[in-house]
């Protein structure tokens, strides 16, 4: 009788091990955890190091599936508050420099930055078409002909303006043409090393090398000029590269570069294309001067400002029929009235648009679904 007792309490023991057992792994086997395969959400989340909750990111993404006038569309939308100080947001350049081209997620992982889209229009090298400034440093000028996406502690803002640059030294005023251009004759042309190693002149020129606002060298040649690290050139082409002299400049004068209007010491800024909205109103042009027609359907690329000052960045898809058609200008412009964007402009667009989120690609380009390298972009860096 003992013994049955002994065995009949060795057993229940098990029992209540196994049960504990199996209760605990299954914790594991069978409840949902961070892992788990699926359908990805478009809330992005990080963790709270400070508690066991999770807080939400700085950075909004979301794509939607759209019906436009009988049309499929494929869209893709990053949402932040410039003026968060967990956000930094700025343009960036092929390799850092004026020339070249480069991917997208190369471009995101080389500064650290948490998602990009492509930026807007440029020339056959990949130079900038009108101005760029980073850090409060510019590399090319704006134009006046297209608004220039400015951004700052303030927040976001679009203005229209062209860029002035004076040489100014010994009571002298000099108006210089142009900022890390290829020079021509007649040109005056300010260049710093972010140009390259040299001014690429093809034509007779005078340059003053500059060195922490002096005069250290004054250059007569009809070759390129090189431009050290650190240092500006100024080039005087053809007709004018005897001004220097004609003015008196020589070795060891001090010379201040003003550039007007001034923005300050620590801005943002990048030349867009078209206007699409302006005061929560749709102004699409018929034309773009860079892109042409916008009455296609293609795919495109629009950087916008909400009327609670948030930027939103969205990338269209196009040229994919059954998938993606692609927008008109009007179109878009339409849509991002109805999302609430109060002013927004046009960057480049067709295969180049491409939107990079975590180092991955999230919408289809129109090449191939592939990335396409690009001159530059804007980049969303998370602190």
């Amino acid at each position: 009788m003992k013994k049955n007792n002994q065995k009949l309490i060795i057993n229940i023991g098990l029992v209540l091990v196994l049960s504990f057992i199996l209760i605990y792994a299954g914790q594991f086997l069978f409840s949902p955890n961070n892992n788990t395969p699926g359908k990805a959400d478009n809330t992005l989340n990080s963790p709270d190091t400070s508690s066991n909750s999770v807080q939400p990111l700085p950075v909004q993404y979301k794509s939607t599936t759209e019906t436009i006038n009988g049309y499929k569309q494929e869209i893709y939308m990053l949402e932040f508050d410039p003026r968060d100080e967990r956000v930094e947001f700025k343009p960036a350049l092929s390799f850092d420099n004026i020339f070249g081209f480069e991917k997208l997620s190369d471009i995101c992982k080389r500064n650290g930055a948490y998602a990009a889209v492509n930026g807007g229009f440029f020339y056959q090298f990949g130079d900038p078409a009108g101005m760029v400034a980073i850090d409060g440093q510019m590399l090319t000028t704006s134009t006046g002909l297209s608004p220039v996406l400015i951004l700052d502690k303030m927040g976001a803002r679009f203005e229209t303006f062209y860029s002035n640059i004076f040489l100014e030294s010994k009571g002298n005023r000099v108006k210089i043409n142009e900022m890390n251009r290829v020079g021509k004759n007649d040109d005056i042309i300010l260049y710093i090393d972010k140009f390259g190693n040299t001014n690429r002149a093809e034509v007779k020129s005078t340059s003053l090398i500059v060195d922490n606002n002096k005069i250290i060298s004054i250059i007569e040649s009809t070759k390129e000029v090189n431009i050290k690290k650190g240092m500006y050139v100024i080039s005087f082409y053809g007709d004018k590269s005897s001004l220097p002299d004609k003015i008196g400049l020589k070795t060891g004068d001090k010379v201040n570069i003003r550039i007007e209007p001034y923005l300050g010491y620590n801005y943002q800024a990048y030349e867009c294309g078209s206007m699409l909205v302006k005061n929560g109103k749709s102004v699409v042009p018929e034309r773009d001067k860079w892109a042409g027609t916008l009455g296609n359907r293609d795919p495109r690329t629009v950087i916008g400002i909400k009327t609670n000052g948030k930027i939103v960045l969205v990338v269209a898809d196009g040229r994919q029929p059954g998938y993606s058609e692609g927008m008109t200008g009007k179109e878009m412009g339409e849509f991002l009235v109805k999302i609430g964007v109060r002013d927004a402009a046009m960057l480049d667009g067709g295969a180049t648009s491409q939107m990079i989120i975590n180092g991955r690609i999230q919408n289809r380009p129109s090449y191939e679904g592939i990335e396409r390298p690009v001159a530059g972009c804007f980049i969303v860096k998370i602190k």
